[in-house]
């Protein structure tokens, strides 16, 4: 079982759904939304973790409000209660305009980006890009679009991994077949230096959604052999 739901947040606008969301949230999800200045990332930030709530609380047959989180020693979120005889795994992923929540039996790591955003500058795809990779976006007709392609993939992969954002991303490469064309054939992960091998064969996957938005996923590939990843969006009737 492999499940990606996918929400544009402003959607979720309805007082009384509103309410019933942040219900949900425990003190500490509630202290980390008062932090926020924006009205908008407050509103993103709860619709994000109500939506995490309700798809792992169908899952695993229970109130969203009963779950309760911890993290690894990476800082990767588990779940802590309830428990169960098989741990489900999941991994959250938002920016402007969209949600996205996956969730696995095994490890997994999503993560999302609005092509509408301009890609960073040349230095910066320096520091995070391996040679390879770089001269692949330069021929790209779609630069932009190939920057977050990559980008979203390497960030898919460290979460799946566990090891959250390093300080340099070029130890390890993707490879995408044909050269320039979207979306790719196929995606092959190469390590360019051991700290970034990985601990398990993974497969990746990338979606446009929603419709501005790409969508990366880093999932285990034994699993991957077994079942289709279910990708589709999240609607107001699916809210618990």
């Amino acid at each position: 079982m492999i499940q990606v739901r996918h929400l544009n947040p402003d959607d979720v606008h309805q007082p009384d759904l509103i309410a019933q969301l942040r219900s949900w949230l425990d003190e500490s999800e509630i202290a980390r939304l008062q932090r926020f200045v924006k009205e908008e990332d407050r509103h993103r930030f709860l619709v994000s973790h109500a939506l995490k709530r309700c798809i792992l609380a169908k899952h695993l047959d229970c109130d969203p409000k009963e779950l309760t989180f911890g993290t690894t020693g990476r800082n990767k979120p588990v779940i802590l209660k309830p428990q169960r005889a098989h741990p489900l795994h999941f991994n959250l992923s938002h920016t402007r305009g969209l949600t996205v929540v996956a969730v696995s039996r095994e490890p997994i790591g999503v993560d999302t980006e609005s092509l509408a955003r301009k890609a960073p500058s040349t230095e910066l795809a320096t520091r995070y890009f391996t040679t390879a990779e770089q001269a692949d976006i330069a021929l790209a007709p779609e630069t932009n679009q190939r920057f977050f392609t990559y980008w979203t993939l390497k960030e898919a992969y460290l979460k799946a991994e566990g090891w959250g954002i390093v300080d340099r991303l070029d130890g390890f490469e993707f490879e995408l077949s044909p050269p320039t064309q979207w979306p790719p054939a196929r995606i092959r992960l190469r390590v360019r230096e051991g700290v970034h091998c990985p601990t398990r064969a993974w497969q990746f996957y990338q979606w446009q959604v929603a419709p501005h938005h790409l969508v990366s996923l880093a999932a285990c590939a034994r699993q991957a052999l077994e079942t289709a990843v279910d990708i589709g969006p999240w609607t107001r009737d699916d809210w618990c």
